[in-house]
């Protein structure tokens, strides 16, 4: 056979074809060939489509449709019931898979029934199998995990959903826009983004789409070292809590601006495929679906984080996923986990906002826990916000802002795209570019020293009302900032940008004015710093 095919000509396989009494029946799909019913012979392979059509199986049937393929890859030919066992013997409890094998059949054309009426069986074709395999290898390496609720089953599907969305563009980037991200990569910094961010919402609030942005690079988790040995001292990724009275553009700034709007024509800010919004959604829910997400980086929006403490119970589990520990759940009707939540959250909450300080309005008393474990940030309905609130607001009904964003936004995701597929050293890129950390400066510790020295001078209290881990978030808001960065150094290390620790320095000493009940005079301290 194979002394012949270097014989032949594609002209005289073509004709081969066409005299063959077995042209009206069956299909090739080949790496190089295609030959359709009727015989139609085509100079093209077959295989992008094949992996294409094994990725929508996976999507929309998870690990059935894995176990099913799996087992049709590893016979020659086999009865029913025959791979029925090996396919239950993959998922890891019994299938009956008839349905879908007769789909893998009349609409992907990936099985075959064979065989005499006395003695059926059913076969894989065998030039497509090693399509299959590959795809198969790919959702191998992120294996599914153990799934002990139904909500977590079908979450599971939307999970690989999300991911093949992040993939996809990830692909389509670097096939058609890689060297334009780069190039946008070596002109952005934190400064560029704060300034696109004052051109779209003025002085005043464009902090809080800072925090938002500045989160999603902080999801890759990128390590932090300090000193000349390279000591690591933390990772960016942080959970972040936009809180304050209704209206002040919280969920704008945290769903709108990541995710994008299509009511507002506000296009999307932030990862795709890797925001999972959490409208509608119970903290039983989430707990419950959490499970899906095993090993996997992913960020929660929710945008009315109130309502989740309003069953009982729900905050040691969820100080356990802000610290990303290990979570068990029990019910009278199902039992979740134990299993570790590696994510992220993204949310706001309402509250009560006084002259001085606020009243959160989640009855738990134990809620305190929840909020220092978040990089939060006050929202407060001044007149100066009230002013630059309505200007936004007026500006964006007119069109201004968008035609800025339509500029600027799908590079920014670009540019975002790419930082956290190097980090996570993602298949697609991990031979084109290497992984880098932060490298916390000198300018940056000195910077905070003197922001705690002023705060504490100045403070009228004897007990300090807030935790260190203040300072722990304004390095990570920092570091992640500093991320804007990434193809601006070709060394493996980025130094924390003069602009981002002034930003993180300049959070740290309000969100302590606003734990210490505005028990010291806010702006001397940040008029002594800056």
């Amino acid at each position: 056979m194979e002394r012949l095919a270097e014989c032949l000509t594609d002209a005289q396989l073509e004709r081969l074809i066409r005299i063959s009494p077995v042209k009206d029946y069956y299909t090739f799909r080949g790496n190089y060939y295609t030959v359709e019913k009727g015989g139609i012979f085509k100079l093209r392979g077959s295989w992008d489509e094949v992996r294409e059509a094994v990725r929508q199986i996976l999507k929309d049937h998870g690990g059935k449709g894995y176990a099913l393929l799996k087992a049709l890859v590893e016979v020659e030919r086999a009865p029913f019931e025959s791979i029925a066992a090996k396919a239950s013997e993959a998922f890891g409890e019994r299938l009956y898979p008839a349905r879908l094998i007769a789909e893998l059949r009349d609409k992907w054309g990936l099985a075959w029934k064979v065989g005499s009426r006395q003695y059926p069986a059913w076969a894989m074709p065998e030039e497509v199998k090693p399509a299959v395999t590959e795809v198969l290898a790919e959702f191998e390496a992120t294996p599914p995990p153990t799934l002990r609720t139904k909500y977590a089953q079908q979450e599971f599907l939307e999970v690989i959903k999300m991911e093949e969305e992040f993939k996809n563009h990830l692909s389509t980037l670097v096939k058609e826009r890689l060297e334009q991200t780069v190039k946008f990569g070596r002109a952005w910094s934190p400064n560029a983004l704060i300034n696109y961010l004052h051109e779209l919402y003025g002085q005043v609030i464009f902090f809080d789409h800072l925090l938002s942005i500045t989160q999603q690079y902080s999801i890759c988790d990128t390590g932090v070292v300090a000193g000349e040995e390279g000591v690591k001292a933390l990772n960016t990724g942080f959970n972040l809590a936009l809180f304050g009275e209704p209206g002040t553009g919280k969920t704008f700034a945290t769903k709108d601006m990541i995710l994008g709007s299509e009511a507002q024509n506000v296009p999307p800010h932030g990862l795709p495929g890797l925001n999972r919004y959490c409208g509608g959604m119970t903290p039983a829910r989430f707990i419950a679906v959490g499970e899906a997400y095993q090993s996997r980086r992913f960020n929660f929006v929710v945008t009315e984080f109130n309502d989740w403490f309003k069953y009982r119970g729900m905050v040691e589990p969820l100080k356990l996923a802000m610290e990303r520990g290990e979570i068990r759940y029990e019910t009278k009707t199902y039992t979740v986990g134990p299993y570790k939540f590696t994510s992220f959250f993204s949310v706001n909450y309402n509250t009560q906002v006084k002259e001085k300080g606020y009243e959160v309005t989640v009855s738990d008393p134990n809620f305190n826990a929840i909020e220092d474990r978040m990089l939060c940030r006050l929202h407060r309905l001044t007149k100066e916000k009230y002013s630059e609130l309505s200007k936004s607001q007026r500006r964006l009904m007119m069109g201004v802002p968008q035609r800025k964003m339509i500029g600027v936004a799908p590079k920014l995701r670009d540019h975002l795209t790419l930082v956290y597929a190097i980090e996570t050293k993602h298949p697609l890129i991990a031979e084109a570019f290497h992984d880098k950390k932060v490298l916390l400066t000198d300018e940056m510790f000195n910077l905070l020293e003197k922001a705690s020295c002023l705060i504490l001078e100045h403070l009228e209290t004897k007990t300090v009302p807030f935790s260190m881990r203040l300072e722990r978030r304004a390095i990570q808001l920092a570091s992640a900032m500093s991320l804007t960065n990434f193809f601006n150094t070709d060394s493996d290390l980025i130094p924390v940008d003069p602009t981002a620790a002034k930003m993180a320095v300049r959070f740290f000493v309000e969100e302590a004015w606003v734990r210490a009940n505005e028990a010291f005079p806010l702006y001397q301290v940040l008029q002594n710093l800056f």
